[in-house]
Formats: C-alpha cells, structure tokens, sequence
C-alpha cells in the first residue's frame, strides 16, 4: 500500500510541474537584418515573400510567435536607396491602413509618425486587441504587431511585446 501511495504522489507531483510550464517564454531576437532586437514569447517562425505596396516590389520578412490565440510578429523589408522620404512616408501610411482595415477601423493619428498605436474591435463576437507599429529605420521598413482576444492576450503582454523593440 506504501508503494501505492508513494507511486500516486510521484504522479501527482509530476502532473504539478507540467503545469508550472509558462506559458510565455520571453526570448530576445534580432529582426529586420539585425537593425532592431525583440523580446518574444515563444519560440519563432520566420517567413519570406514578395508583395507590392505602393508600386514597389518588396521582399517581406515575418518573424511570428503565437501564444495561445495570440500572435506576435514583426516584419521587415529593406528599401531601395532610391525610395524618397516621401515615398518612405506613403509606405507606412499603407501598411497602417491595412493593419486598421483588418479590425474595420480608423488609423489614429501618431501611427503615422512611427509610434505605437492600439485599436479594439471584436473578431468572431470575441473582444480583440491589436498594437502596432509601422516605421522606417536605416533604410528598413519595420512592422512591429501583436494582436489577438483580449482573453487570450493581456494588455500587458502586448505592451510588453512593443516596448521590446530596440532599434540598433
């Protein structure tokens, strides 16, 4: 009987710690050809692909983690020494207009200055979160979002996610 109850409180034990497993791991990694550094929390894909924004042919970087229902990313694509600050400018404008069409919002305004912004929505009758961040940084343009339903994502994870960001 000893045996058997000692057998069970290994078990039980066992069971514990696999449930003391965190469920953010926070990591800190290089992104946007090593112009910048991220904290994420969990372990990372990283994916290419070409796409056209504003007339130009860019190859985009999406470095991602997902938490839960969450999703943390940062993406990336160098610009051509030949794109103006003008032109500069219109990229971030677009790539914030998409990030606002995704949740049917507005971009607030200092989104286009390259600060940090928030928006609420509800995706699927299920509040939601979504931070960004759009800027351009020795000739890279830098996505910087994390978005999900706010019961699966805390404000304080995602803000912690965007105030990771150190620009090198």
């Amino acid at each position: 009987m000893r045996k058997f109850i000692s057998l069970c409180l290994v078990w039980v034990t066992l069971l514990g710690l696999a449930g003391c497993t965190p469920e953010y791991n926070w990591r800190e990694l290089s992104v946007a050809d090593e112009r910048a550094v991220v904290m994420f929390p969990a372990r990372t894909k990283v994916e290419q692909r070409k796409i056209e924004v504003e007339g130009l042919s860019l190859t985009f970087s999406l470095s991602s983690a997902a938490v839960g229902d969450a999703v943390f990313s940062v993406g990336s694509a160098a610009l051509d020494e030949s794109v103006t600050a003008a032109k500069a400018q219109a990229l971030v404008d677009a790539f914030v207009r998409a990030l606002s069409r995704r949740v049917g919002q507005s971009a607030p305004p200092q989104a286009a200055t390259g600060e940090a912004f928030t928006l609420e929505t509800v995706v699927n009758g299920r509040p939601s979160l979504l931070m960004g961040r759009v800027l351009v940084h020795r000739g890279m343009l830098i996505q910087v979002v994390v978005s999900g339903p706010t019961q699966a994502l805390s404000r304080e994870n995602a803000s912690d996610f965007m105030r990771s960001l150190v620009l090198r």
